[in-house]
């Protein structure tokens, strides 16, 4: 068979694992129902009116949570400015820090690394441990970046490697995680720290176009945070630990329209092809096998799936061109219906959710799981790009 990835399996000797993942969302949370009411209110979305309730009722979300409330006549009148796009950069520099510096916090609490000067209870030292950070965000630029921030509201060493991912979309967390891996592969001493952050209600912008009305019916906030580190193979079992094998990428023949980022006077948009799910529907399942191939798996062996929970159409059409079940995708529908799409950050959300599930369910019905599941997580980039991982969980 041909070689049909670039990717770079991990070594024996270094196994890299996922030692702290945690997420977390700004305050607002606004109720799907009362976004539709708002939006199919507004004055000028004069062509496109009759469509808003059933794009909304469609896209099956409850909620979602926002750093800007969208439902005021304050946000909608600010949308309208031309040439904001600077305010909306400042905000997004505003909102972020917070946010990042909390779920960063989480996860590495998770990994019982201290960011605490003399917590003697952590035997593990922010200054002394985390060798690298990647931050990760297509919703906003700022430079010195949120990263930078975090050197210092962390207690980060000064000397730490940092690498920003931009305009990646919702496969970013992907192109991240394989940086991070990278490093630690290269440094298994070291750890490294990955937080991805998306702020799409910055950049709302309320024209009477049907591509705005679909974004502002999907798109929500948040941030998520892993540490990553090295252990050796005997070390793992009945540490519940997740162990990252490899990576793949893909940049799907004839589809550069299907998902695509610019850049206006009143800040960073998202253009969703009508034929983006057929794209996915056509492509993904070879992507899939092909790289399982190489791995000497079938898709019958994955035990664990996240999949990208992009929006109704593309958990569906992922589901039909994989022949996957609903329980196997169960946990993508959850995170999209309490959360909405929220780009890199939502394949972490279900990845964090899969590893709650597999603790709390065999407290709950007695359930025993393998002491070693197979899993695999992908997410959509612009172009059309397939980025994933493929992992083990003990």
């Amino acid at each position: 068979m041909p070689q049909f990835f670039q990717h770079n399996p991990l070594t024996k000797q270094v196994l890299v694992t996922i030692e702290g993942i945690a997420t977390g969302t700004p305050d607002n949370i606004i109720p799907q129902a009362d976004a539709t009411q708002f939006v199919a209110n507004l004055r000028n979305l004069n062509s496109n009116r009759d469509r808003i309730a059933n794009i909304y009722k469609n896209t099956r979300i409850k909620q979602r949570y926002l750093a800007i409330n969208l439902l005021s006549e304050e946000t909608y009148e600010f949308s309208r400015k031309p040439g904001t796009i600077q305010e909306r950069m400042e905000m997004f520099e505003e909102y972020a820090l917070p946010l990042a510096e909390k779920v960063a916090k989480k996860a590495l609490k998770a990994a019982e690394i201290s960011t605490k000067p003399g917590n003697y209870f952590c035997s593990q030292k922010i200054e002394d441990t985390i060798g690298l950070i990647v931050f990760v965000t297509s919703t906003g630029f700022v430079a010195p970046g949120i990263d930078a921030k975090l050197i210092k509201s962390l207690g980060l060493k000064r000397n730490i490697a940092r690498i920003p991912v931009h305009f990646m979309g919702c496969a970013a967390a992907m192109n991240g995680l394989r940086i991070a891996c990278d490093y630690i592969k290269a440094n298994p001493s070291q750890k490294a720290l990955m937080v991805c952050l998306e702020l799409s209600s910055i950049n709302a912008v309320f024209e009477d176009n049907i591509n705005d009305v679909i974004i502002h019916s999907i798109f929500g906030d948040g941030c998520a945070a892993v540490v990553l580190g090295a252990k050796e193979e005997n070390m793992l079992p009945g540490q519940g630990k997740i162990v990252i094998k490899d990576n793949f990428s893909y940049l799907v023949e004839d589809t550069e329209d299907g998902i695509r980022l610019g850049i206006t006077d009143n800040g960073i948009t998202c253009k969703l092809s009508r034929d983006l799910p057929k794209y996915i529907e056509a492509g993904l399942s070879p992507i899939i096998n092909n790289f399982l191939a190489e791995h000497q798996l079938i898709k019958e062996e994955i035990d664990l799936w996240a999949v990208h929970p992009g929006g109704t159409r593309i958990i569906e059409k992922a589901q039909s061109s994989l022949g996957l079940n609903d329980e196997q995708i169960a946990d993508s529908w959850a995170i999209l219906r309490q959360h909405g799409n929220i780009l890199s950050c939502a394949i972490l959300f279900v990845i964090e959710r899969i590893i709650l599930r597999l603790e709390k369910e065999p407290l709950k019905a007695g359930k025993t799981f393998p002491e070693k599941m197979t899993g695999i997580s992908f997410s959509f980039a612009p172009g059309v790009g397939v980025e994933g991982i493929l992992f083990e969980k003990y």
